[in-house]
């Protein structure tokens, strides 16, 4: 089975590394782009099975960037999560009627990242219950 490849768009790189560093030993294979122009050009390249999208990024920000996705092809049926530090219920709300298929606040656990991605790569639900080999 090939493994699993996860899209980061997050404007603070850093943060994005450090998720990217955590999935890494999971078996997850994870792209980072810090705008909605380099998100494009990564989904040009390849096709994640899920994207985790932040909200607030300069240009064009996440919810915008959601709205496009969900209109083009490619991305009707694709995953696409939410991940924010804008969590009040109105900010959920906004998210999911752009077309989000979850949200996950900022700053999340482990735990809770974990949660989200086995919704969506079966790799990793079959996993849960297995205890951690590290």
């Amino acid at each position: 089975m090939a493994k699993p490849v996860i899209l980061l768009i997050d404007d603070e790189k850093a943060y994005a590394e450090v998720i990217k560093e955590a999935l890494t030993p999971m078996g997850i294979e994870a792209h980072i782009a810090c705008n909605a122009m380099e998100a494009m050009l990564v989904m040009q390249q390849t096709t994640p099975d899920l994207i985790l999208l932040d909200v607030m990024m300069p240009e064009v920000d996440g919810l915008t960037l959601l709205r496009w996705l969900r209109e083009n092809s490619r991305g009707k049926r694709m995953p696409i999560h939410i991940v924010s530090a804008k969590a009040r219920p109105e900010d959920r709300e906004a998210a999911l009627q752009a077309g989000a298929d979850g949200f996950l606040a900022k700053p999340f656990t482990m735990q809770d990242l974990k949660k989200t991605l086995a919704e969506y790569l079966p790799i990793l639900s079959s996993n849960q219950e297995q205890p951690n080999s590290q």
